[in-house]
C-alpha cells in the first residue's frame, strides 16, 4: 500500500507527470473516437488531432517555463475536451444523430420531457419513446436499461429551465449543454481554491484529462463532482455551511456522495457553546446535508415510490428479475469468471458484501475526523469507503474510476495544502 500511495504521489500529485499521463491518455482516447475521422469525418477528426497536439505543446511549455501554469493546462482542456463536445453538438444540431451520446444522456431528456407533460420519469417504458430508435438500441433486444431510469430526480430537474428555454427560443436542446455548464463551474471552483498552484493543477488534470469520464459523450458524473468540488471551494475559504450544503447537493445527484455526508457531519459537528446553540447550529448542519436530497426526491417518492425505488434501487442492487447486468471491474466480475456466480443476471446479496467491507473503514474513518477534522480527511475518509463500496458491488463502470481518481487526487490535493498551511504557521526559529 505504501509502494501505490508513493507511485500515485510521484505521478498524479505533481504537475509534469500528471500532464504527461493524462494528457496522453486523452489524446489517444480522442483519436480513436474523433480523430480517426469514423464518426465526425476526416477533416474534423484531423483538425481536433492537430487541436489536441498543439494544446498538449502548450501544456509542456507552460510548465518547462514556469509561466501561466495554468493557464496552458486550462487552454489545452479546452482543446481536448471543450471541442470534441462542441463538434459532436454540432453533429447533432445539423443531422439530428445523437451520434456518440451516452443513452444516460438521452435518456435523461425524455426524462425531462416526460416532467415538463406532467408524467412521473419512473416506472416508464423506455422503449416506447425515441430511446429505442438510440443507435444503442437499433436492431438489438429491448435492453432491461430501457425499463428503468437510474438517476436521481435533480439530474432531469436540472435540464426542464434549459429545455424550456431551448423551445421557447425556438432552438434545439442539447443535454451536453448542461453538463458543460457543470463543468465549467468545477473548473471555476478548483482556479479559485486558496491553494498552491501545482496542487490546483493536478486537480483540473484529473477531472478534465481522465479520458474514461467521457465528458464529450454526456455522461454525467460532472453533475456530483460539481458540487462536491464547490464544497472543497467554500471549505477552503472558511464557508462551513455553504460546504455543507454544497455536499448535501452532491448527495441529491448521485449517491455515490454518501459516504461524505457522515465525515462532513462529524467533522463540523458543534463542540463548544451553550447547548441550545450547539442543537441549533446541529439542526443547520443536518439541513444542509439532507435537504438537497429530501426537497427533490421526496415528491416522487410521495408520486409513485415502488417505481422510484424499483428504478433507482432494485434494478441497479440486482433484487429484481431483468435486473442490471454483472459487468466491469467490480468483484462480481471476478465471481463471475471464476463461475461462482452463475450467469450475469443472477441475484447476489452485493449489499451486504459492500457494508461488510465498506463499514468499518467508514468507522474508523470517522473516529479520525472526530480526532482530527479536516478536509483532507474528510475527502480521504470518503473515497476510500465510496472505493471500496464500489469494488464490491455488482457493477463498476470505467466512469466510476474516472470518479474514484478524482476524488483521490482531490483529497491527496487537500492533504497537502492543509500541511503546507500548519508548516507556514509556525514560528520561525530565530538565529542564535
Amino acid at each position: 500500500m505504501t509502494a501505490v500511495s508513493r507511485l500515485f504521489g510521484r505521478t498524479l500529485l505533481r504537475p509534469g507527470p500528471s500532464l504527461l499521463v493524462l494528457g496522453a491518455a486523452i489524446l489517444a482516447s480522442n483519436w480513436v473516437w474523433y480523430g480517426s475521422g469514423i464518426f465526425l469525418g476526416q477533416r474534423a477528426g484531423l483538425a481536433l488531432t492537430i487541436a489536441g497536439l498543439l494544446g498538449f505543446g502548450y501544456g509542456a511549455y507552460g510548465l518547462v517555463r514556469g509561466r501561466h501554469q495554468l493557464r496552458a493546462l486550462s487552454i489545452f482542456i479546452v482543446v481536448a475536451v471543450l471541442l470534441p463536445a462542441l463538434a459532436l453538438l454540432a453533429l447533432r444540431s445539423t443531422t439530428g444523430a445523437p451520434l456518440l451520446m451516452h443513452d444516460g444522456a438521452y435518456q435523461t431528456e425524455e426524462a425531462i420531457k416526460l416532467v415538463v407533460i406532467g408524467h412521473d420519469p419512473y416506472g416508464v417504458d423506455y422503449s416506447l419513446t425515441s430511446m429505442r430508435l438510440w443507435h444503442w438500441y437499433v436492431n438489438q433486444p429491448v435492453d432491461s436499461s430501457l425499463f428503468h431510469y437510474v438517476y436521481s430526480p435533480l439530474t432531469f430537474l436540472l435540464g426542464v429551465p434549459f429545455f424550456v428555454g431551448a423551445r421557447l427560443l425556438a432552438i434545439p436542446f442539447d443535454f451536453r449543454i448542461v453538463l458543460i455548464l457543470a463543468a465549467l463551474a468545477a473548473g471555476g471552483g478548483l482556479l479559485r481554491l486558496p491553494w498552491r498552484w501545482d496542487l490546483r493543477y493536478v486537480a483540473l488534470a484529473a477531472l478534465f484529462l481522465d479520458p474514461f469520464f467521457y465528458f464529450p459523450q454526456g455522461r454525467n458524473d460532472i453533475l456530483f463532482l460539481a458540487p462536491l468540488t464547490l464544497g472543497v471551494l467554500a471549505w477552503a475559504r472558511g464557508t462551513p455551511r455553504l460546504a455543507a450544503l454544497a455536499f448535501g447537493v452532491a448527495f441529491a445527484f448521485k449517491p455515490f456522495a454518501l459516504f461524505f455526508l457522515p465525515c462532513v457531519a462529524i467533522a463540523l459537528w458543534p463542540r463548544s457553546g451553550p447547548l441550545l446553540d450547539r442543537a441549533r447550529r446541529l439542526a443547520i448542519l443536518g439541513a444542509a446535508l439532507l435537504a438537497p436530497a429530501a426537497i427533490t426526491m421526496g415528491p416522487f417518492l410521495l408520486w409513485n415510490a415502488p417505481a422510484y425505488w424499483t428504478d433507482t434501487v432494485s434494478f441497479v442492487a440486482g433484487t429484481i428479475p431483468g435486473a442490471y447486468r454483472i459487468q466491469g471491474y467490480s468483484l462480481a466480475s471476478l465471481l463471475l469468471a471464476l463461475h461462482v456466480i452463475p450467469s450475469a443476471d443472477a441475484r447476489f446479496p452485493f449489499g451486504l458484501v459492500q457494508a461488510a467491507v465498506a463499514a468499518p473503514v467508514l468507522a474508523v474513518g470517522l473516529w479520525r475526523i472526530w480526532r482530527a477534522p479536516s478536509l483532507g480527511a474528510v475527502l480521504s475518509v470518503g473515497t476510500l469507503a465510496l472505493t471500496l463500496s464500489l469494488l464490491a458491488g455488482r457493477f463498476v463502470n470505467d466512469n466510476y474510476l474516472a470518479d474514484l481518481l478524482y476524488l483521490a487526487v482531490l483529497a491527496g490535493a487537500a492533504r497537502q495544502a492543509s500541511a503546507a498551511t500548519i508548516a507556514m504557521s509556525r514560528p520561525i526559529p530565530m538565529a542564535a
